[in-house]
């Protein structure tokens, strides 16, 4: 990096990272990139909540196990007519695991716009993992509301009850997204901001911006 002009990271918390272990290094923050498609139906024309996350990578295979062990079950206590519609490369022999009443096994599919404009509520329940997370940045881009963890919204300058729900535990998880589930106030609110989160730090404008600074 002290041979580079500039060394570019996704996240803000790499940058901070790197000003405490190298102080001398020039350092830019350039995330992935969104489409910002924009909020194409309203709370009262949407149901049920999704999770977009593919099998091959570790933290989304945690994320599903305890989604269906501990924090869907709990929703569907709450609210039988709520279903989860999981999105992403699953293999066959793992699916008999996961299904359930209420359960939508979609596998991989060729555009996430039929979900992220019908369902209510995305999820990013991970547990473990690093840098920026596509799947919050992506459900925001439709400004799609996200409950998520902590490490799910660490480096996306989000903050609990402004842009997104966080939560930690499953009890806690689940009652956030009950919360946003049903309160229409809230799910605007979240629905606006993230929109607005996405255009200042993750759209295409953010990154020209970004680099140009880099090269400056």
């Amino acid at each position: 990096m002290r041979a580079c002009d500039v060394t570019l990271v996704v996240s803000p918390v790499e940058k901070e990272m790197l000003a405490k272990e190298a102080p001398d290094v020039t350092v830019e923050v350039v995330s992935n990139v969104h489409d910002v498609y924009g909020r194409r139906n309203d709370f009262a024309a949407r149901k049920d909540i999704v999770f977009v996350g593919g099998f091959g990578h570790p933290p989304n295979i945690d994320a599903v196990r305890w989604l269906m062990k501990d924090i869907y079950p709990r929703i569907r206590d709450a609210r039988p007519d709520i279903s989860l519609h999981l999105i992403g490369d699953m293999p066959d022999s793992d699916r008999s695991e996961f299904q359930a009443p209420g359960v939508n096994i979609h596998g991989r599919v060729a555009e996430l716009g039929p979900w992220m404009d019908t369902c209510r509520v995305a999820l990013a329940p991970l547990r473990f993992g690093a840098g920026v997370k596509g799947k919050v940045n992506m459900a925001m881009s439709y400004g799609l509301p996200v409950v998520a963890t902590s490490i799910a919204a660490e480096g996306m300058w989000l903050h609990n009850g402004e842009d997104v729900l966080i939560a930690d535990d499953a009890p806690s998880f689940a009652a956030a997204v009950l919360r946003l589930y049903e309160d229409a106030s809230l799910w605007q609110h979240l629905s606006d901001r993230g929109l607005d989160n996405v255009r200042q730090h993750f759209s295409f404008d953010a990154a020209r911006e970004a680099l140009r600074r880099a090269v400056a």
